[in-house]
């Protein structure tokens, strides 16, 4: 019985044996990549560029041949952060990394066939001006001879920082900016009451220069309590504002001056004269935003 059973096993693992090979010999192996070798021309942003907005990169990828290419070409874009690759032109799926960004080459680039991305290249609102931001752009493909990686460096400047300036008086918020809301400041006779005014910066850039902000509080109304920080008086009813700098970027500076309604005022009595400017700002030119007129209402 046991003579049997050693007979059958070895019978099975002859066959196996046999058999193994000649089935591993039919397994198809994948094709080594076709030889290609690559070139690389990019082209940095033209000129300097506004911290807040965007410059052009253009990446350019030729297969100098002799093959087609049978795999995904690898390009590495280095940009330091804050700055980021925000999007390509044609449209690519961007992979992020903490200093840049890539993207992939479809297989089948012929011979003489270039590739072509103009990366928008995002300068972070927070990046001072004249700044020299410098980066490298790299290549790879299995089947290059080059395995080194097709690499070329760029920089590029930043312009100055650009600000717009907004303001209003009030205390509503929506969308993340301060909301105009003339009218919606209420007070009782002979009562003291803070009036919410700001200066919002609408970008793209912080503001790096000095501003200035003239406040004007409405008829029937008297400054009243701590100057606000920056201001100082010039009337009864009117403060001169001066800051290093406006708000950062999507932000606001807040001046809450305090005033004392006039006690012979009435319920219902709508108080104008409120007047809020900015008369002064390197990075923004005048626009009606600059301006902004305001009343409190007596209730």
């Amino acid at each position: 019985m046991m003579r049997t059973i050693r007979t059958a096993v070895l019978a099975a693992l002859s066959v196996f044996l046999v058999a193994g090979p000649a089935q591993a010999a039919t397994a198809p192996l994948a094709a080594p990549p076709a030889t290609a070798q690559l070139s690389l021309e990019i082209s940095p942003p033209q000129g300097p560029v506004v911290p807040g907005t965007n410059g052009t990169l253009k990446v350019k990828v030729t297969n100098q041949g002799p093959s087609t290419t049978t795999d995904d070409t690898l390009v590495v874009v280095h940009l330091p952060a804050p700055a980021v690759v925000q999007s390509a032109d044609p449209a690519v799926a961007l992979t992020y990394f903490g200093t840049g960004s890539s993207y992939k080459i479809p297989a089948g680039l012929a011979p003489g066939a270039s590739s072509v991305e103009r990366l928008a290249l995002h300068v972070a609102p927070i990046t001072l001006s004249y700044q020299t931001i410098s980066g490298d752009v790299q290549v790879y493909y299995p089947g290059d001879p080059d395995q080194s990686g097709h690499t070329t460096q760029y920089s590029f400047t930043t312009a100055d920082t650009r600000a717009t300036f907004m303001t209003g008086a009030s205390s509503a918020w929506q969308a993340g900016h301060p909301e105009p809301q003339p009218g919606d400041l209420t007070g009782h006779p002979g009562a003291t009451i803070s009036l919410p005014l700001w200066v919002y910066n609408a970008g793209p850039s912080y503001s790096r220069h000095p501003i200035e902000v003239a406040i004007t509080v409405p008829e029937r109304t008297t400054l009243t309590g701590t100057v606000p920080y920056g201001c100082k008086s010039t009337g009864p009813r009117t403060l001169v504002c001066a800051y290093q700098s406006g708000p950062r970027f999507e932000d606001a500076i807040f001046i809450n001056p305090s005033v004392v309604i006039d006690s012979s005022t009435v319920a219902g009595q709508v108080l104008p004269g409120g007047t809020l400017d900015v008369v002064a700002a390197v990075e923004d030119c005048w626009t009606p935003y600059w301006h902004t007129d305001y009343v409190v209402t007596v209730n």
